[in-house]
């Protein structure tokens, strides 16, 4: 098992707020060097690492027994910093309309808040990881790709993605000249 990633991207992140979407827990619990390089984010780069409570659902929905839930609950503990609440959606109106119209086609709500999340804190140095790469309207720049190989040999791309305010902008106002 191998993960891949530029050293520049380690640096990139440095003292930055990361956002962990459902994926990124469901493979590092094949994948032990994703872990260990999430680990490495926030003791070596002074990264937090966040995720919102739909996350913590999604991965440990279908858990067999509590035994299960219990490993996928102790498997967050261990990499998240802190479970974010998500309250900030009652203030961003524009950002739903916006959503709404460009990236439509995305029915999940999980995905939508962790946008809402890039949104609401976009003037701060905040990402979103996650292997979902068309989850997000092109006003989400992917500032890096990493590789992660799981134990069954099959590789996973996950994008780092940033929020863009120009590009935000631009197509708000395309949508409300429509």
């Amino acid at each position: 098992m191998t993960i891949l990633y530029p050293q520049q991207a380690l640096h990139d992140l440095k003292d930055s707020t990361i956002f962990l979407d459902t994926n990124v827990f469901s493979i590092g619990a094949r994948c032990q060097p994703l872990i260990d390089m999430l680990v490495t984010l926030k003791a070596d780069h002074g990264c937090s690492l966040t995720t919102i409570p739909s996350v913590l659902f999604e991965f440990t929905n279908g858990s067999s027994d509590l035994q299960i839930f219990n490993q996928r609950r102790e498997l967050m503990s261990a990499i998240v910093d802190s479970v974010n609440p998500a309250r900030y959606i009652n203030n961003i109106d524009d950002f739903s309309v916006v959503m709404a119209k460009i990236n439509g086609q995305n029915r999940s709500y999980t995905d939508f808040l962790l946008a809402a999340a890039l949104y609401s804190y976009r003037h701060a140095k905040v990402y979103l990881l996650t292997t979902d790469l068309r989850a997000l309207p092109k006003f989400f720049d992917r500032v890096s790709i990493i590789m992660a190989e799981e134990k069954s040999g099959d590789v996973k791309n996950f994008g780092i993605y940033s929020f863009n305010e120009e590009s935000y902008l631009k197509a708000a106002r395309s949508i409300i000249r429509a």
